[in-house]
């Protein structure tokens, strides 16, 4: 797969040495601090949640600031994706990508890997009425409405509720 900055993508589970990565993506991505690293830290020690990473080989351009982090034998960690599961159902809390690799493909590679891992399951998300990229590339995968919170979010904006059978 190529794309404009990566040479390759790898998906890979996360391990606890990961979490100071994974929270740099969520606050350059998210604009606030709604994943704290300790939290992080906990769902992965506790295995309490799944995060798939995805891995690049490549270098991002010159105005990315957080790549220096999270470097490992010439791959970076540039987005994730976070999940729990309980029994036959799965609950996808977070998806980000590193602002300085947006637009490539990676957020459609990481929910790829996320519904083949959770094949069988029934899968439920919430996003942001205003989050219209994010709500495009869930119904791309199938995900349908079945609800709205009104005033949700800390800055009043509706969530929307959906689910798809995996």
């Amino acid at each position: 797969m190529q794309f404009q900055w990566c040479s390759t993508l790898n998906i890979k589970t996360a391990i606890i040495d990961d979490s100071l990565r994974i929270h740099q993506i969520a606050l350059a991505a998210f604009s606030r601090d709604q994943v704290p690293k300790r939290l992080i830290d906990e769902q992965l020690a506790a295995g309490q949640v799944t995060y798939l990473l995805a891995e690049t080989d490549a270098q991002a351009p010159a105005k990315a600031d957080l790549l220096d982090e999270g470097t490992v034998e010439g791959t970076q960690v540039v987005g994730f994706l976070s999940y729990r599961a309980i029994l036959d159902e799965v609950d996808l809390s977070f998806l980000a990508v590193d602002p300085a690799f947006q637009g490539q493909g990676i957020a459609r590679e990481l929910m790829q890997a996320f519904c083949e891992q959770n094949n069988e399951r029934k899968a439920y998300l919430e996003v942001a009425e205003n989050n219209v990229s994010a709500r495009r590339l869930y119904e791309k995968f199938g995900f349908e409405i079945y609800a709205r919170r009104d005033g949700y979010y800390h800055d009043g904006q509706t969530a929307i509720l959906m689910e798809k059978n995996l």
